[in-house]
């Protein structure tokens, strides 16, 4: 999968055919799997079979027993469960990108990176250094979805559903709670109004399903041939490409591409469902490049949180907010690029406050400066923010577990702390490794760094639960290098759409 899996279940298929149930944690970087009885297992690189695991000596490597997957009682050869490598080791095994090559950049994270080494100057040099530019995601997008179906695995999902499910308003199909237009136009506070041009018909393709699933060619290779398959067909018909949004070097944000039947493919395999970008820039016509995508399955029905998730990177440049070697939860499910597309996948969680003010989402922006009485209402994008600098703040906003946020563990006052120039795959709190975007954890415990869940309902602030922070409270308001922020949050109401608090500075 694209987008972060916590103890997800999925079939995988041996070299013999037999299929094995499996639960895995991970994303398209990193992943371990275990049986459903939670003993750990990996995949023999000689003979292709998924056997029970071991760890090598180093803690390094997760090693074959030679014992296969369902061939005996994993106690009876006193095997152990829930094995996992080093923290630092599946860091390290992160960002190498087992999944797919590491070798270069989707035209998102190029953006992001550039927007980020700006604000770095800015931040080191700021008598010298202009303003970081800053890309609001805001007004009219138009993305690409290309569907695709098989000689001998044709289509059971119309094109006139998939249209509905990107773009009609109220979208209710296979259960969802809006389209992916909803889902934009709702976060953004009606700011940003998110459409797909969907192919006018499946394209069929030259090979059976077999052909681009087959494991032995490595991913995403036969990805980008189905890919540039479906455009070429498209383009030879004529179809006018000119409508979709590109970025100022012409690339066009966002492809999405559905193919017919069920996902087949063991992790990182095949067309195992993931986000990337083609080999090379593919020229839809004069001024118009593809390159960013993401590819899943369709299977019986079509589902919000992934298409949705991919689509934040694609279209609004949003970094992943969880960490990709899986030592803890990141900001869990309280955000959309979170684990918050998994938390309901028909109703994604919302965006987080940090990316909505990022993306110029906001409604109303308060920046505290003296003591002030407030009450912050929930879901309409009010945000109170507190700088110790241009990278360094604490944003606050109200989220209560309603509509879009009807799978929250809690409701409450969410206070992040943001360091821009942070990465949420350092978990570690410290003055110089820590995330980019924090909840501070009401209750203390920072159970999202240690990865004990991915939230829970003493998270959110409120009255009875946490009505105060400050410098000397557990958690703290003291900024990353240990100094006082001076900023005091106190008097917290019970939760509700509105909740009132004051702030002593």
């Amino acid at each position: 999968m694209s987008s972060p899996f916590y103890g997800e279940e999925f079939t995988f298929t041996q070299p013999d055919g037999q299929k094995i149930e499996v639960r895995g944690w991970g994303d398209q970087h990193y992943a371990v799997f275990e049986d459903l009885d939670g003993f750990t297992i990996v995949q023999d690189p000689v003979t292709g079979f998924y056997e029970y695991a071991t760890v090598s000596d180093d803690g390094d490597e997760l090693e074959p027993t030679g014992v296969q997957v369902g061939s005996v009682d994993p106690r009876r050869v006193d095997l152990t469960e829930g094995l996992r490598i080093s923290p630092a080791a599946a860091k390290a095994k992160a960002e190498m990108s087992a999944g797919l090559p590491p070798s270069s950049k989707s035209r998102w994270e190029v953006r992001r990176e550039r927007a980020t080494a700006a604000l770095r100057a800015a931040t080191l040099a700021p008598e010298v250094s202009p303003a970081p530019p800053q890309r609001e995601t805001v007004g009219t997008y138009v993305g690409l979805c290309l569907l695709v179906q098989f000689p001998d695995v044709p289509a059971t999902i119309s094109r006139e559903d998939v249209d509905a499910f990107c773009n009609r308003q109220g979208y209710n199909g296979f259960g969802n709670k809006g389209s992916v237009y909803d889902v934009f136009f709702d976060n953004s506070g009606g700011k940003l109004r998110y459409t797909n041009l969907v192919a006018p018909s499946y394209y069929t393709t030259k090979h059976n399903r077999s052909y681009y699933t087959n494991e032995s060619i490595p991913q995403p290779t036969r990805a980008w041939e189905l890919s540039k398959e479906a455009l070429d067909d498209l383009k030879a018909q004529g179809f006018d490409f000119s409508q979709l949004t590109s970025d100022d070097e012409d690339y066009v944000y966002a492809l999405n591409v559905f193919y017919a039947g069920d996902r087949v493919n063991n992790w990182a395999k095949g067309l195992w469902p993931h986000s990337y970008h083609l080999l090379t820039p593919y020229e839809l016509m004069p001024g118009k490049l593809a390159f960013d995508y993401q590819i899943t399955d369709m299977g019986s029905q079509l589902s919000l949180g992934t298409f949705c998730h991919e689509n934040g990177h694609m279209i609004c440049d949003f970094p992943d907010l969880y960490d990709y070697g899986y030592e803890s939860r990141g900001i869990g499910t309280y955000c959309l690029m979170c684990a918050g597309g998994n938390a309901d996948k028909k109703n994604p969680t919302q965006v987080d406050a940090y990316l909505k003010y990022q993306a110029g989402w906001a409604k109303n922006v308060t920046n505290i400066t003296k003591d002030l009485n407030a009450t912050i209402h929930a879901g309409q994008n009010e945000f109170f923010v507190y700088r110790k600098n241009r990278a360094e703040y604490f944003i606050i906003e109200n989220r209560h577990r309603v509509g879009r946020d009807e799978a929250l563990p809690c409701s409450g006052l969410a206070i992040w702390h943001v360091d821009e120039l942070g990465s949420n795959n350092n978990e570690q709190m410290s003055p110089t490794s820590h995330y980019e975007c924090t909840l501070v954890q009401a209750d203390g415990r920072n159970d999202l760094e240690h990865g004990s869940n991915s939230g829970d309902d003493t998270d959110l602030f409120r009255g009875g639960v946490n009505d105060r922070l400050s410098d000397s409270t557990q958690p703290s308001s003291k900024w990353w290098d240990g100094t006082s922020s001076g900023l005091e949050i106190h008097s917290i109401g019970p939760e509700g759409t509105s909740l009132s608090f004051s702030v002593n500075v």
